[in-house]
């Protein structure tokens, strides 16, 4: 009978060991799938805004073509980016932590106020430039946002664009963790 009970009780806490064995490898699992999604959609999300922002960059340029075929592929291409950009932006709002989301409806704002002023008239290389720093900015702290939740530390990155060498207003490098008022926005 003791033989019997003993193996009763050795066998109750070997199925309780392999629960709670499965349950923590099921946790870590769950992080570990949470970080990859995270991680995926975060990258999606800087890469539609790549291609969005290379589409309306053809926007910009467009001379006084506005209604000849070449306009209509160039304003075609850009409505297949920014289908591309939403799925991407929804993407990681369903699955990103707090601080990220809260970035992304200003990086939308940022992209909408550059489509109205890439649209309103034909712009020259470096003036475009000027008026895309301040996305280039917001999408940097984005991205050293997303690092920080992966696990990796920031970078000193104050723009995603190369050519943006001017740390001048940069929100990284002031420590901001809020967005910019739209009243402190300039246009260059």
């Amino acid at each position: 009978m003791e033989t019997l009970f003993a193996a009763l009780i050795g066998g109750v806490l070997a199925v309780a060991g392999g629960l709670v064995v499965a349950i923590a490898g099921n946790r870590g699992e769950r992080r570990r799938w949470r970080r990859d999604t995270q991680l995926k959609v975060n990258t999606e999300l800087l890469s539609a805004l790549q291609g969005l922002m290379r589409r309306m960059i053809d926007v910009a340029y467009l001379q006084d073509t506005r209604g000849s075929e070449r306009s209509s592929r160039v304003v075609e291409a850009y409505h297949d980016a920014t289908i591309v950009w939403n799925s991407a932006m929804y993407a990681a709002l369903l699955v990103s932590p707090q601080e990220m989301v809260a970035r992304i409806p200003g990086l939308d704002r940022e992209v909408d106020r550059l489509l109205d002023q890439a649209m309103a008239r034909a712009w020259s290389r470096t003036d475009f430039r000027q008026e895309r720093r301040q996305l280039g900015r917001l999408a940097a702290e984005y991205l050293n946002i997303a690092r920080t939740a992966a696990g990796s530390p920031k970078i000193p990155l104050h723009s995603i664009w190369t050519w943006d060498t001017d740390p001048a207003l940069s929100l990284l490098e002031r420590g901001s963790d809020q967005e910019r008022p739209d009243s402190a926005r300039t246009s260059d």
